[in-house]
């Protein structure tokens, strides 16, 4: 009968658990670490849904020692929930040393102090964090102890902190806005976290970050979609789209054409080109000095960005950054920019030409300093 009661209660759970697991099976070549991501997460609340069953029925039991063993479980591993939810998150970037201390420390954390009450027979430790306590009807109250009881709510809460620091910085310019569907998936969680601790209940984080976790993965194939497999910058069809929606908008246009490629590709193969392609492209992402603006790679050796809201500074700052950077690096490139004043009523089409040609002086500019031709390219 318990057995039966448990699953009839976690029918959406396991649901939404078998769409995931049907989906990283699916993707699993293609997409390894993201699929891994999912069958880690899934695991997680099935387990957490066993956790929370065994805790109701230590009470109703009357199972002291039962009941503490599968609470601390379940405190300790509802905060990983969060933490696969960020790297999932953030796994088109890369990940410094810091986010990594930032983020799997405090779970060393909760580990430690989720593993206090287990020493129930220390009498420091039994009211420390939290305990059981067997009554006269047979059954067995759960008293939370000191404020650490609140250790795990306080980083899931870090977490979703985390949670919209990724989701604001993640996108550029007038896709900035994409990210509101993150932050909806951490306001939701956050008040989930707060309904469990003001009811004293530990049964709707797991369903919540479930649903969460579905949505956010409809929303990465959706941005994935918009987006140049090679280089992860938005593609052609997504220039075109932000064209069409916001030309009006557009202050600056700064074009790339990275300088000898198809060399590259004759003698060191399409991997040399790719690693190229690859160099440029993250240069121009972390050079962009203005949040309005997108880094778009066009095609093959075609890379620009567009400036919808800021100064003639900000925009020769971003090319100077970049030449800086490429100067760095064994590749070469050619720019050429433009910026839009105020008293200038032209079409974005001219300012794009303008800086078209620009770009095209400094590449024959290349070819003469190098020798090549570049008709041979």
């Amino acid at each position: 009968m318990e057995i039966f009661r448990y699953l009839a209660n976690n029918i959406p759970l396991f649901s939404i658990c078998a769409v995931m697991i049907y989906i990283a099976f699916r993707n699993l070549r293609l997409r390894r670490r993201e699929s891994l991501y999912f069958l880690a997460f899934s695991t997680i609340l099935v387990i957490l849904s066993v956790v929370v069953e065994m805790e109701k029925y230590s009470q109703r039991m009357g199972y002291v020692v039962v009941g503490t063993i599968f609470t601390s479980l379940g405190y300790i591993l509802r905060p990983s929930l969060l933490f696969i939810f960020i790297l999932l998150a953030n796994m088109e970037y890369k990940r410094t040393r810091a986010f990594y201390l930032l983020t799997i420390i405090p779970l060393g954390i909760n580990l430690i102090i989720y593993l206090i009450p287990l020493f129930m027979g220390v009498p420091a430790f039994r009211e420390l964090v939290f305990y059981y306590e067997a009554v006269g009807d047979g059954t067995a109250t759960f008293n939370r102890g000191t404020f650490l009881n609140f250790t795990s709510h306080a980083i899931s809460l870090f977490y979703l902190g985390i949670l919209v620091y990724v989701s604001t910085m993640r996108f550029q310019g007038k896709h900035r806005r994409d990210g509101i569907v993150l932050i909806i998936c951490v306001a939701i969680i956050f008040v989930t976290v707060l309904t469990e601790v003001l009811a004293k209940r530990s049964d709707l984080l797991n369903v919540v970050c479930g649903i969460c976790m579905m949505i956010n993965y409809i929303f990465i194939l959706s941005v994935n979609s918009s987006r140049d497999p090679l280089t992860n910058l938005y593609d052609r069809r997504t220039y075109y789209e932000d064209v069409a929606r916001f030309k009006s908008q557009i202050k600056g246009v700064i074009q790339i054409d990275v300088n000898g490629l198809k060399n590259l590709n004759d003698n060191y193969g399409h991997d040399a080109g790719d690693k190229a392609l690859l160099t440029v492209g993250r240069i121009l992402e972390n050079s962009i000095q203005n949040a309005e603006m997108c880094v778009y790679h066009l095609s093959g050796d075609e890379f620009l960005i567009l400036m919808f809201q800021g100064k003639n500074e900000a925009l020769e700052a971003t090319v100077n950054a970049i030449r800086l950077a490429v100067e760095e690096t064994e590749y070469s490139i050619a720019i050429g920019y433009y910026f839009v004043n105020r008293n200038e009523n032209i079409p974005y089409e001219v300012a794009l030409k303008k800086a078209e040609q620009l770009m095209y002086s400094d590449k024959e500019h290349y070819y003469q300093q190098s020798g090549n031709d570049r008709r041979r390219r």
